[in-house]
């Protein structure tokens, strides 16, 4: 997960694959990827997940002016209500109006990973402010905001059903994921998570135009100074990935073992 990114007139810096959250048993930061952070001057991170203006644009954008009931057969919709009756003790009435992108994470996350999983954004954010790094963000909260509007209501609905409806096999993906990830199986992990449905119509929006869209602000802070840049892990592999971007300007990229 931890690469080495030199060459080419910048100065050596490195990219670290995270998993945003995993349940708290299951937090470990190796060692050398806290060295690495040490060593670097700049922390480079999607989003600043600190921002209270970020917290303030999702309360707000999460709203939706029609009820829930409205995007899905009143069968599906008595199945997802019965679902968070059921299996999360809670009632649907409170979340009619709840984007169901935002409401997937709020009431599938917890269940998945735990009712307090740890980030590893958060984390190496909070690392890199005590250790006086310079932080630079790639997304603007209202950036980051958008790419919910990416994917339509429909789709939204489609992937939260889906994931009712195989919760399990979505619970065994979870631990799937997490395993490859304490390996280190970039490959694994990525394959894995591009074979999910729907898979190819999020990768695009979510992944490889991101990749493109952030591939010039790196070049830029890692010419400057050495950088410590952590995205998430899918944002690495892949012919639209960080990596293969990266060795394509001619930048040698390789994997750091210990």
């Amino acid at each position: 997960m931890l690469w080495k990114v030199s060459g080419k007139g910048i100065k050596t810096s490195y990219l670290y694959g995270t998993f945003h959250l995993v349940p708290k048993d299951q937090f470990v930061l190796p060692s050398k990827v806290k060295q690495k952070l040490v060593k670097s001057e700049t922390a480079v991170f999607e989003v600043d997940l600190d921002s209270p203006k970020l917290s303030n644009l999702l309360s707000k954008h999460m709203r939706m002016s029609q009820p829930i009931e409205t995007l899905m057969t009143k069968q599906d919709y008595n199945l997802l209500s019965q679902f968070v009756k059921d299996s999360l003790e809670r009632s649907l009435q409170h979340f009619r109006y709840v984007k169901p992108g935002y409401l997937g994470q709020m009431l599938l996350y917890p269940k998945l990973l735990g009712y307090d999983p740890e980030s590893y954004d958060l984390a190496l954010l909070n690392l890199a402010k005590k250790w006086y790094k310079s932080i630079y963000v790639l997304e603007t909260p209202e950036e980051q905001v958008a790419l919910f509007d990416k994917t339509t209501l429909e789709l939204q609905t489609s992937q939260l059903l889906n994931s009712v409806k195989q919760f399990d096999q979505q619970r065994k993906t979870m631990q799937k994921m997490l395993a490859l990830y304490q390996q280190e199986d970039l490959d694994g992990l990525y394959a894995l998570i591009t074979s999910q449905d729907e898979a190819a119509e999020t990768q695009a929006l979510l992944l490889d135009e991101r990749n493109k869209k952030w591939l010039t602000p790196l070049v830029d802070m890692m010419q400057k100074s050495p950088a410590f840049i952590a995205v998430g892990a899918a944002h690495l592999p892949g012919e639209g990935g960080l990596i293969q971007l990266l060795r394509e300007q001619g930048y040698k990229v390789e994997p750091v073992m210990d």
